[in-house]
């Protein structure tokens, strides 16, 4: 009986953290479009891609490596990686038709993304490495921001920024419509 409140409680905490995510991809996708994330959306869509492997979460996990925290942990992998054959990557995930800003790693001549998912994903995807992409330190050192050209990036480039707008919208009358 125990374990079952357990694995009841462990299930309600994973479905709070899902939900949480999905509040806050809703939200950081419904920014005002501009003329530079439609320039910088075709511009990218045109660079080669390559394909990139993702092992299991329950390895990335068992690593040390967190949750949708896709640059931190490949920058993380670069400093300490003791045979210095790791490199950071940041360009842009093909998601839909929106491109996410997103980091892998290159590990001799792999291509490997270190970021464990909640929800399944597949285990190899494309990716579209930026060259153009630089990080700048901000809050003195405390965070990092992407710059391209010398303009900060957005978290994605959207083929339709409208649709993300409205999507928002929606969500947030379902969300409200649920609670009451």
């Amino acid at each position: 009986m125990e374990q079952e409140a357990t694995t009841v409680a462990a299930g309600t905490a994973a479905n709070i953290e899902l939900a949480d995510l999905i509040q806050r991809n809703v939200d950081s996708m419904a920014f005002p479009p501009s003329e530079m994330e439609a320039a910088t959306y075709e511009e990218v869509s045109a660079l080669p891609r390559v394909v990139v492997c993702r092992p299991s979460a329950e390895e990335l996990l068992a690593t040390g490596f967190v949750h949708y925290d896709c640059h931190r942990n490949c920058a993380e992998q670069a400093a300490n990686d003791p045979d210095g054959t790791s490199r950071q990557i940041t360009g842009w995930l093909p998601h839909g038709e929106d491109l996410i800003l997103h980091s892998v790693a290159i590990i001799g001549n792999q291509w490997i993304c270190l970021t464990p998912q909640l929800v399944a994903a597949p285990n190899r995807f494309e990716f579209i490495p930026d060259p153009h992409l630089e990080w700048r330190n901000a809050d003195g050192g405390a965070t990092r921001t992407a710059f391209r050209h010398g303009n900060e990036v957005p978290k994605a480039l959207r083929r339709d920024p409208g649709r993300h707008i409205r999507m928002r919208g929606e969500f947030q009358a379902l969300v409200a419509r649920d609670i009451r």
